[in-house]
């Protein structure tokens, strides 16, 4: 099972500012909050590998959710959200090249809403719907299940 973690609030999402490959923009401290409480969620069911987009509001938050679990974040460029001259269908192929990896189970995998919402697409057959920051979105392998746990933030 692949935990599929968007990152905590960033400062751009506060003024809806669209962020794509811009790394800078960092977590505000209700993004923070959001980066713990799925950390503390994500205890106790065996996290062996924490995945991050280079952008700062997605290793800001697997660092936070790594520190937790007392895991090391290993920085991949494909879990980038969609670049502004970027088409979807190139973020589509980077998604897909992703899943083909065969990630071991509970893996966490720090990203956007967009690349996560393809991913959830992906794997279940189910419409891409953009999740909220701080979530957690895994499918179970038997039955294409989606479950989403929101922060409590």
């Amino acid at each position: 099972m692949i935990f599929w973690v968007r990152h905590g609030q960033s400062t751009w999402n506060v003024i809806d500012r669209m962020q794509g490959h811009e790394l800078s923009p960092p977590l505000t401290e209700l993004g923070r909050e959001q980066a713990t409480d799925a950390a503390e969620a994500l205890v106790g069911h065996g996290v062996v590998r924490v995945l991050t987009s280079p952008a700062v509001r997605a290793r800001e938050t697997a660092d936070i959710i790594a520190a937790r679990l007392g895991l090391e974040v290993e920085e991949d460029a494909m879990l980038l959200e969609k670049g502004l001259e970027e088409s979807m269908v190139g973020v589509l192929v980077r998604v897909r090249q992703i899943l083909d990896r065969d990630l071991p189970d509970h893996t966490v995998v720090v990203s956007h809403g967009d690349t996560i919402g393809l991913a959830v697409g992906l794997l279940s057959g189910q419409r891409p719907e953009l999740p909220a920051n701080g979530s957690i979105t895994h499918i179970d392998p038997d039955n294409q299940e989606v479950t989403v746990r929101l922060p409590a933030t």
